[in-house]
């Protein structure tokens, strides 16, 4: 009599605790995401300094155009970078910089498990790829904990610039506070009004790295990180986010 082979059923938990340990990057349903190919933009893998690999967009430029200029999108809490696609296409159309986008460590299709805390790891190994592909010109641009982690990278790590959206000093483990006060580059704030921990968070911001009124921004509404883009007065941040990357890299 001929057996049949046994099969050996693994409970769901081990598998998916395997899973994480091997560093594959889950959605929300448990199963792994694969890089997606985006109009315009090249996939790439960022590794950083703990051995985690991110899974990001390079919307390049010709080399004729601004070959050594790139901005650095950073998404919010829980979106993925899939949020900044529109505005990085848009600047690499109009040729002024390249634009990087990422999903931070266990979004997307990035490796590892989703620790705001270190978020600033995967920032520096962003910067650490810009560096690699020969980008001397770098601004960060974050929506929320993206703008939390840009000014704490900031404040250690030479830059064009830094424009954050509805920033909070404070997020899960990331704390800017202090940070602030130490970053040299240009730093701009934005929020709406009616988001009021955003606005508080703001005027943190610009007292203690005493900015000048055009650089904190301040617009009607509630709508938090990148949704100011997509809200009702949409084309107003959006042109003043654009009008204040222009100012970095004016002649």
């Amino acid at each position: 009599m001929t057996r049949s082979p046994r099969l050996l059923l693994l409970p769901l938990l081990p598998v998916v605790a395997l899973l994480a340990a091997l560093g594959v990057a889950c959605g929300d349903d448990g199963t792994a995401e694969s890089p997606e190919p985006v109009a315009g933009a090249s996939i790439e893998s960022i590794e950083t300094e703990d051995g985690l690999r991110l899974d990001a967009r390079l919307f390049a430029v010709g080399p004729s155009d601004a070959p050594d200029r790139l901005v650095i999108f950073l998404h919010m809490y829980p979106a993925d970078q899939s949020s900044w696609y529109d505005l990085a296409r848009e600047i690499q159309v109009e040729g002024a910089a390249s634009a990087l986008t990422l999903d931070f460590r266990g979004y997307g299709a990035s490796e590892g498990d989703r620790n705001v805390a270190q978020i600033d790891r995967d920032v520096r190994a962003a910067l650490a790829f810009a560096r690699d592909r020969v980008y001397r010109s770098v601004a960060l641009v974050g929506a929320s904990m993206g703008g939390t982690a840009a000014i704490i990278v900031a404040a250690e790590e030479p830059l064009a610039g830094v424009i954050t959206l509805s920033a909070p000093v404070r997020f899960r483990g990331l704390d800017a506070g202090s940070a602030v006060v130490r970053v040299a580059a240009p730093l701009a704030v934005m929020a709406a009004r009616g988001d009021r921990s955003a606005v508080e968070s703001l005027e943190t911001f610009a007292e203690r790295a005493a900015l000048d009124d055009r650089h904190w921004l301040l617009f009607d509404g509630d709508a938090h990180g990148t949704d100011l883009l997509t809200a009702a007065h949409g084309g107003e941040v959006r042109a003043r986010l654009l009008e204040l990357l222009g100012e970095l890299w004016a002649p």
